[in-house]
């Protein structure tokens, strides 16, 4: 059948790999060195608090590993969006995004995976892919205890000679303080270093250092099992288990499609009356900002409805040929009109009230995904004619695309200019939540020093003192530099 696929039994199992052949000792020496480097390289260059340019090195490490060990190099072109995602981190100070493009990260070395060992195809309608990456990234926390059993598959002949080791730590120990206390009292320079190191082992003993370390082994035996799973892969021509196409009542699907259509339809009616065409003449005493300011998120969430309606009726139809499938194909289709609709709708009434208070993060980022949303109504339309390729995918690759570009847009700077050009023209921009945002907005800050008001003047010399702390080479910031650069530059204009 067009629409089935295949899914090997063994993939449900989690002790399936045991029964596989022994894997190669230099297999087994590379994913152990993988997993060291991992771990160490994370926790020291992403986990340092406040990364900046040690977070894409980081992705640089893992390029440079996986392609030494990765068997298919083309499939390392995921590693551009990873990049990508490690790169905010340079050239932007907002943290905001921090923990999203780790998550994300981590999906896409899961979809690196799929792509190497199942492949990936548009042409594939089914949910096969959705079912990999799960069993990928499922797979990956398995294999935690992989490292372990190695271990304990050591070599019994190594027992005397780590007892004989650990005998020899033991001895040194005491011998070791002795020489420390009586050099100390010698030479209090020595004394002094020696202190340094011990306090920065204590350092080491906090809470908040463990939690790291922690999250960066966790991390580290993530990777081992998505490069276990590459590197270890089973043979999936085995038994294998059809999952068949449902197909729906075109009846029923057709009535409920009807009855929410007409809903929608007068609803549309009533945008182009009042919203769209004739804002003066709003019934019941509303005014035209107040009535375009509610119900923006519930369209937004109609929308994310009408497109899953719109998914489903087309997955029970289309393997039917009747006049119901056809009727049902073209409600569909009015359906993903009546959903642009909304969406202009929901853009409108957002523009309006960006308009009376101005720009924040999430009305930025809701124009943004409005934008986008709409894009991937273009290929729903087209879906619903011809329902030939993976509609998934594509709006995963159009999410992704979303994602990428505001890790490299300066949405902070964007939204301080507008409140900053505000307040200049009309006095009422949001100067305190402009003051609120990260580093990157500070070349739009500093222009608050032509304010009058010496409160505002005071605010800003308290934000750029915030950025003058002391930050290492792991800190280092493109968006921090140029901000503390164009506040040196203020200054120096100001004292000629």
């Amino acid at each position: 059948m067009e629409d089935t696929f295949v899914l090997n039994p063994a993939d449900n199992c989690p002790s399936a790999e045991t029964t596989m052949e022994p894997i190669d000792p230099i297999i087994k020496r590379n994913l152990l060195l993988y997993l060291l480097i991992t771990a160490v390289s994370f926790t020291a260059l992403v986990l340092s608090s406040m990364a900046g340019v040690s977070v894409p090195i980081f992705v640089l490490i893992q390029a440079g590993g996986l392609y030494y060990l990765s068997p298919q190099k083309k499939h390392l072109l995921v590693l551009v969006p990873i990049f990508i995602l490690a790169l905010n981190a340079f050239i932007s100070a907002n943290p905001m995004w921090r923990v999203a493009n780790l998550l994300i990260s981590a999906v896409l070395y899961g979809l690196m995976a799929v792509w190497m060992v199942y492949g990936i195809s548009f042409k594939d309608t089914s949910p096969t892919l959705l079912v990999r990456l799960t069993q990928v990234i499922g797979r990956a926390f398995l294999r935690v205890q992989m490292p372990i059993k190695w271990g304990s598959e050591a070599k019994v002949e190594s027992i005397p000679t780590l007892r004989r080791i650990l005998l020899a730590i033991g001895i040194s120990i005491p011998i070791v303080m002795f020489l420390i206390v009586i050099l100390s009292r010698a030479d209090m320079i020595f004394d002094r270093a020696i202190s340094h190191i011990f306090e920065s082992l204590i350092n080491l003993i906090q809470l908040n250092t463990i939690g790291r370390i922690l999250l960066g082994i966790v991390v580290g035996l993530y990777l081992f099992g998505i490069l276990y799973g590459i590197l270890v892969r089973k043979n999936e021509t085995s038994e294998k288990v059809e999952i068949k196409q449902i197909v729906g009542d075109a009846i029923i699907i057709c009535v409920v499609l009807t009855s929410v259509l007409f809903v929608y339809t007068l609803f549309v009616a009533i945008q182009f009356r009042y919203l769209f065409a004739a804002p003066d003449s709003l019934p019941y005493g509303l005014t035209f900002v107040t009535y375009a300011r509610r119900g923006f998120f519930e369209l937004l969430f109609l929308s994310f409805v009408n497109i899953a309606s719109i998914l489903v009726a087309v997955w029970l139809t289309k393997m039917q040929q009747g006049r119901g499938a056809k009727i049902a194909k073209f409600l569909c289709l009015y359906l993903c009109a009546v959903t642009v609709i909304l969406l202009v709708s929901s853009f409108y009434r957002m523009w309006l009230y960006s308009t009376d208070d101005g720009l924040t993060r999430m009305r930025l980022l809701v124009f943004g995904f409005l934008i986008f949303e709409c894009i991937g109504l273009i290929f729903t339309f087209f879906y619903v004619m011809k329902p030939k390729f993976n509609i998934i995918l594509v709006y995963c690759l159009i999410a992704l695309s979303y994602y990428l570009i505001l890790n490299l847009v300066p949405i902070d700077r964007i939204i301080a200019r507008e409140q900053i050009n505000r307040y200049f023209t009309t006095g009422q921009g949001g100067i305190n939540y402009a003051l609120s945002l990260s580093p990157d907005a500070a070349p739009e800050i500093v222009r608050l020093f032509a304010s009058e008001n010496p409160q505002i003047q005071e605010n800003v010399h308290a934000y750029f003192g915030a950025l003058e702390r002391h930050r290492g080479w792991r800190q280092w910031n493109l968006s921090h530099s140029r901000g503390m650069q164009s506040y040196q530059q203020r200054m120096t204009t100001s004292q000629r």
